[in-house]
């Protein structure tokens, strides 16, 4: 799905008995990030995920708190979104099962394995500051539907460079190409392969 997020929940719809989320969402409202609210997934049943929707201070980065299970397997990783104001976007993650990849360069992601969420937003600014980023900001009171606008720009852009087609026609679900899926997966898992060993640091950027 484009959009996996269903509508934001004062609580996560399906607990949290690892306490990862009620941990990082504290840590981040300790560095000043404000919680939009906690939004099921919906990609369908098997999928008893929560994530809490936060945004920074500066208004450039949208944090996400994913707990839950897939499939009756826990989960829990935190994401920190940043667009540019040239169009890209840059997200780093501490859990590996996370990363989306986009070899069509125009999302960015980092690998940056963290007890804290201090220090995966660390790790965040620095990469974003070794890249020469520029964020973009969002508006107050509009994080959630701008962000929900990034994700569909982002698969448009997929799209056109013939990694995915869209299944229907208001281009709210996708399935990768041929071809798109096998570029995809081979530098998935060799990239992947080397981020595990060597604990993010190469590639750094993907």
């Amino acid at each position: 799905m484009v959009w996996p997020y269903g509508e934001p929940e004062p609580l996560p719809r399906h607990g949290d008995p690892s306490g990862y989320g009620e941990r990082w969402v504290k840590e981040a409202g300790a560095a000043g990030y404000r919680l939009l609210g906690w939004a099921p997934d919906i990609k369908g049943p098997t999928y008893r995920v929560s994530y809490a929707m936060m945004i920074s201070p500066e208004q450039d980065t949208i944090a996400i708190v994913g707990v839950g299970t897939v499939m009756n397997i826990n989960l829990s990783g935190t994401w920190l979104h940043t667009p540019d104001v040239e169009g890209r976007s840059y997200f780093s993650t501490d859990n590996p099962a996370g990363l989306q990849m986009d070899i069509s360069g125009n999302w960015k992601n980092q690998f940056a394995p963290q007890t804290t969420f201090q220090g995966l937003l660390k790790k965040h600014r620095d990469w974003l500051t070794s890249l020469s980023v520029t964020p973009r900001s969002f508006s107050k009171g509009n994080e959630l539907a701008e962000f929900k606008s990034l994700r569909e720009q982002h698969f448009h852009f997929m799209e056109r460079a013939g990694l995915i087609r869209f299944t229907d026609g208001a281009a709210t679900h996708f399935h990768f190409t041929w071809l798109g899926a096998a570029r995809t997966a081979t530098w998935a898992y060799f990239s992947g392969m080397a981020r595990r060993v060597n604990f993010g640091r190469f590639p750094r950027t993907a």
